[in-house]
Parts: structure tokens; sequence; C-alpha cells
């Protein structure tokens, strides 16, 4: 390619990564001369068979990136319980980490208005990048949540951020037995052709668990459906670990008939502070109305983490049409590919055509 086409190429490319069910794009000039993107879609295949998938997106570590990846995307594990996305949804992502589950939202439903909760400064840096870069409708927080607004002390961990949380919610026994049993689990009854990132994994839990502490500002969910003014919540997802409990409290009387579905992980560790802990979740979601559904991952079979879906009844006769539920993602229509480029990009600048691939190199 020239160095115009290579120029031409980024140019698309940029625009692609922001069309909603797009993963990664290449332009690329054909034998024939035509200008073709090659376009391949967000879950497709695990990111384990195909690590280009995640090559542009913004993240602390590779590993940690195909786990996300992983979970969020191909297993749709925040869309679980009878859980879905509807049209023009409000969604509180708590516990954003780099925003996986907020591209996901933007991917399924791009209509969706996110607002995103990371504590941690670095791994907010990462969030800004990737919603940045894809210009999803998301609304970001450099705050967790919990259920009176502090300041506290963070351990964030480099080699592993989804483990960092509150130092006084730490459980290092737990999170190394988590890490050798999700391997375990996934040598047992996980697809084929892993053993790469497994072994990524699993060197996580020998290394010393180096940790930097971070200063963070937590604030009350009340105070900040307060402060935006939303009049509905139609998801609330909350991977917070071992502060989730915190959260549900952070939302005060006055507040709770917004909220029409929760998706959560929550920890109930035998012999520690949150052992219990799901019991109390199911019964004052159960106060508060809502149908509650407890689960466990095969990966995480064990470890003391559960799956925790609310709904609320009534909820099903919601007007706005179901944009986004579990197994029902569609796949890229190359004609409408074209037709919103042509929208965004000046006719000189549109590819010849568009292909949709299940790789890219």
């Amino acid at each position: 390619m020239t160095v115009k086409d290579k120029l031409l190429a980024t140019e698309i490319e940029g625009m692609l990564r922001r069309y909603p069910g797009i993963a990664r794009a290449r332009v690329l000039r054909a034998a024939d001369g035509q200008l073709v993107a090659h376009v391949l879609p967000w879950g497709k295949h695990s990111v384990t068979a195909d690590a280009g998938v995640l090559a542009e997106v913004a993240n602390m570590n590779m590993a940690e990136l195909r786990f996300l990846h992983d979970e969020i995307f191909v297993g749709e594990v925040y869309l679980r319980g009878g859980i879905v996305l509807r049209e023009s949804a409000v969604v509180f992502d708590v516990g954003a980490n780099i925003g996986m589950f907020s591209l996901f939202v933007g991917a399924r439903c791009p209509s969706a208005e996110v607002y995103a909760f990371e504590p941690v400064p670095e791994v907010f840096d990462k969030l800004q990048q990737n919603v940045e870069a894809r210009s999803v409708a998301v609304r970001m927080f450099n705050c967790g949540l919990s259920d009176r607004e502090q300041e506290v002390t963070f351990y964030y961990y480099p080699n592993i951020s989804i483990m960092s949380c509150r130092h006084d919610y730490i459980n290092w026994e737990n999170e190394v037995d988590l890490i050798k049993r999700y391997v375990a689990n996934e040598r047992e009854s996980g697809p084929p052709g892993r053993e790469e990132h497994l072994a990524e994994v699993e060197s996580l839990a020998h290394k010393d668990f180096e940790f930097a502490e971070r200063r963070c500002q937590l604030r009350t969910m009340s105070a900040v459906i307060d402060e935006v003014g939303v009049s509905g919540i139609d998801l609330i997802k909350i991977d917070a670990q071992r502060a989730e409990l915190d959260v549900l409290r952070g939302i005060e009387p006055r507040h709770w008939p917004l909220v029409k579905q929760i998706s959560m992980e929550v920890h109930d560790e035998a012999g520690s502070p949150t052992e219990g802990r799901v019991q109390q979740v199911e019964r004052l979601l159960g106060e508060q109305g809502f149908r509650v559904t407890v689960a466990v991952e095969d990966m995480l079979r064990g470890t003391g983490r559960y799956a925790v879906y609310a709904v609320r009844p009534g909820y099903d006769s919601d007007p706005r049409p179901v944009v986004a539920a579990a197994g029902t993602a569609r796949g890229l229509d190359p004609g409408q590919v074209t037709e919103w480029l042509s929208r965004n990009l000046s006719p000189g600048k549109l590819p010849d055509r568009v292909m949709v691939v299940d790789a890219l190199g």
C-alpha cells in the first residue's frame, strides 16, 4: 500500500471501531486494486483462539484481557438469569475496570446510556482510552461506590487488576486459590486450544502479588443518581471485589423503585468475613421486591464466587424492545456497515467493499 493508502486505511479503521459490534478492522488493497475493509465481530470466537481481536484494546495485561473478553463477550455472564438490555437502556457499570462490560453494552445495545465507575487511577485511564477510541456513550467516574462517601486505601495489582480492592477487604489466600481453581476447572471442562492462555493465568498464582497502595474516592449510588438525574436504571452490573453489599446499601429507599435489574458477582467465602453474603444479598433484594436467581459459573465453582441476578416483576411488560439477551447476538451485515460508513466519511474515503471475517492477522 502507498503512504496515501495507509493514511486512508488508518482513518477508515478508526471509524469502523466506532461501529457497534465491530471488535477490530483492517483495510487492505486487494489484488484487483479495490480497497477492502475486513471487520471482525465482538465475541465471534473465544479470544484465546484469536488473540488479534483484542490487539487494539487498552489493557493492563493480555492474560487478564482474554479472561474478561471470554467472560463478558463470549460467555455473556451478565446477561444470564433473565437479564436483558432494552432499547435506550440506562446501565450502571460498577467496578468497570478497563471497560469491557461498557464496550459490551455499546456493541449489543448502541442506544444505551452507560455510567461507569472505576476507582483505581491507572485502570481508569485504560477505561477512558477504550471508551474514547470507540465513541461509546459512557459517562465515566473515577470513583467506587459504597454505603457512604469516604476515601479509602485500595490495593492495586498491576499484574491482575481485576483483583484490586479495598485494603481492608483483601483475602490473599482466596485470590491465589481462585486462580488455581479457575485453571483446573478450565483444563477439565473448558474448550480446547487454551493451554497457552491458562499457563499465563496460572503463572500469576506463583508471583508475589505485587501491589501499590492508592487512595480512592467512594460515593453512594444515591448521590450519583441525584447528580445525573436519571429517571430509571434498567441494569446495575456490580463486580466490586467483596464490596458488593456496600454498593447495594448505598441505594436509599427512595431510589430502589428506579432499579429494574441487577447482575452481580457476590463473594461468599467460607471462613472469611464474606461467609453468608449470598444469603444477605438475597434477603435485601427480596425485601426490595426482586425475583432473585443465584448461580455458579463452571469455571469458578469452588471459589466462593456466585452470580446473583435480580429482575423486578413487571419489567417484562416494559414496552421498549429487547435488543440484547443471552444467545441473541446478531452477525454484522456488510451492507449496513457500508451504509453507516457512507454517513460518516466523505465519498472519496469509502472502501470499495466491506467483508465480515472470522479472524484477522
